[in-house]
């Protein structure tokens, strides 16, 4: 069974940089799988500056030797501003899930 990713948008103001907060995290159908499955989670500030009708997408990778997400400009997918990351496992115990 696969979830279906649904997409939030946010106004920004172009042609100034700004700072956004972003986190990838991994997510099940049924909130009582996250206590018993594996949940891996990575987040950080990206700082870049937004183009004038720009549209940007977050996009990550969540695996136990690396994940990381990053936001990329949604027609060319290169990455705007630095990627977060974490070399190793980001799994989550069972009290931070």
């Amino acid at each position: 069974m696969s979830m279906t990713p649904y997409f939030i948008s946010r106004p920004l103001i172009a042609e100034k940089p700004i700072k956004v907060s972003i986190r990838g995290r991994t997510h099940y159908a049924a909130p009582i799988q996250e206590l018993t499955g594996t949940v891996y989670q990575v987040k950080g500030i990206v700082e870049f500056t937004p183009k004038a009708n720009g549209r940007y997408a977050v996009v990550g990778e969540l695996s136990e030797s690396k994940s990381a997400v990053w936001i990329e400009d949604a027609e060319t997918h290169q990455m705007v501003g630095q990627k977060v990351e974490v070399v190793g496992s980001a799994r989550l115990g069972l009290f931070e899930k």
